[in-house]
């Protein structure tokens, strides 16, 4: 029975390093997809403020960055001249006013163009400033800042974390049941160790996610008929729209290109509800933009917006050299959202039938016929979402 012994407190320490690590691993990817979804928007801001910033186009630089107080954990959001005179600020009072050299800050890095660094303010909340230069032909324009909430990000991190150890602990208690059965058949092939490390850190991550596709239809036509300034003007409103509703329902940016925004919704061990959050960020984008048009605004390309939303297994990882890796997501569920948007009319979604079936007790559909799909052979069915049940999904 000795041996039964070693086997039960092997199992229970290397139970209790997988906890320690694994907590500390999942707490790093929550702060950094948090950073990250601020460095997105900060890059959005930099590419839209280029045409107002150059006209001094104050009342379009403060459009553009108004929405940027509405997100949790967002402090301030500013875009500077290259005199260091803020031209647009989410607070109304600093606007014209020159910035000051932040005292006492640390942690300055600059990569890829983005610099953040880290200070207090005098209530003694604690920032992380992510900054970005504005540049137009080579030349430098100004710069366009983000204040995130240090605090807000780690009591985020700290309450999601409580529900991790309870989910872990579960686990281990699980695992130290199966490993007293499990040591009877042990062989010499097993390596569990190896398998774990392998588990623990992998050179790419393979995740089920949900995708969110938005695009503007007819939006060449739209495009071709009106002044670039409206262009960038009624793009930016609906920008902002669709990001927010992505990012208030736990997705994240990855990509905002032309007229589309693409967010993804992952599943982990703190939020399984993946595809449930995907529908509800979608139907909150088009009511946000419903809303808009019904308090009287111009901007014809809220009424527009079609979305797709597929699910599926994506990998995840770092391409590129070693001097300039980006986290890059690889998977067919793209291209399958962009076809499912391909099917939506203006303020329609459309969704898959893989989502369909994983909340098909939570909302209301109208089925599309049958389609054959670029480079697949087999029929597949779609569906275009009516409206939600206002009722919680089993999980």
């Amino acid at each position: 029975m000795n041996w039964l012994a070693f086997t039960i407190l092997l199992i229970l320490i290397v139970s209790s390093l997988w906890t320690l690590i694994f907590i500390k691993r999942e707490k790093d990817i929550l702060y950094r997809d948090k950073v990250n979804s601020g460095k997105m928007v900060l890059t959005h801001f930099a590419s839209k403020a280029v045409l107002p910033l150059m006209e001094e186009d104050m009342i379009a630089l403060n459009t553009l960055i108004k929405e940027a107080k509405e997100v949790e954990g967002f402090l301030y959001a500013m875009i500077l001249d290259n005199h260091h005179f803020i031209k647009a600020h989410t607070d109304p009072a600093k606007i014209g006013a020159s910035l000051k050299e932040f005292e006492n800050f640390e942690n300055l890095t600059t990569v890829e163009a983005v610099t953040t660094l880290t200070y207090r303010l005098p209530s003694g909340t604690r920032v992380l400033n992510l900054s970005k230069p504005i540049a137009f032909m080579n030349k430098n324009m100004g710069s366009v800042s983000l204040g995130l909430s240090i605090d807000f990000f780690n009591n985020q991190i700290r309450k999601e974390t409580l529900i991790l150890v309870k989910k872990v602990l579960w686990i281990s208690l699980i695992m130290l049941i199966t490993g007293i059965g499990a040591a009877f058949f042990l062989t010499k092939w097993v390596n569990p160790s190896e398998k774990q490390d392998r588990a623990l850190f992998p050179e790419a991550v393979r995740n089920q996610v949900a995708v969110l596709y938005t695009g503007i239809r007819e939006f060449k036509t739209y495009a071709g008929s009106r002044n670039p300034e409206g262009v960038f003007q009624d793009l930016s409103e609906y920008f902002s729209i669709a990001t927010k509703g992505i990012l208030d329902h736990g997705g994240y940016i990855i990509r905002v290109a032309g007229d589309t925004v693409v967010g993804i919704f992952q599943s982990s061990p703190l939020k399984g509800d993946h595809i449930h959050r995907a529908v509800r960020g979608a139907v909150a984008i088009q009511k946000a933009l419903e809303f808009e048009k019904e308090q009287g605004s111009e901007n014809p390309l809220l009424g527009k917006v079609g979305i797709g939303i597929s699910s599926g297994v994506v990998l995840y990882g770092d391409i590129g050299s070693h001097a300039g890796k980006k986290n890059n997501y690889i998977g067919e569920s793209f291209k399958a959202a962009s076809s499912l948007y391909a099917l939506a009319g203006p303020g329609e979604i459309v969704i898959s039938k893989d989502v369909y079936k994983s909340i098909e007790n939570c909302v209301v559909v109208d089925p599309l016929p049958p389609r054959e799909m670029t480079q697949r052979t087999e029929a597949w069915e779609s569906f275009r979402l009516r409206n939600i049940v206002e009722r919680e999904p089993h999980v």
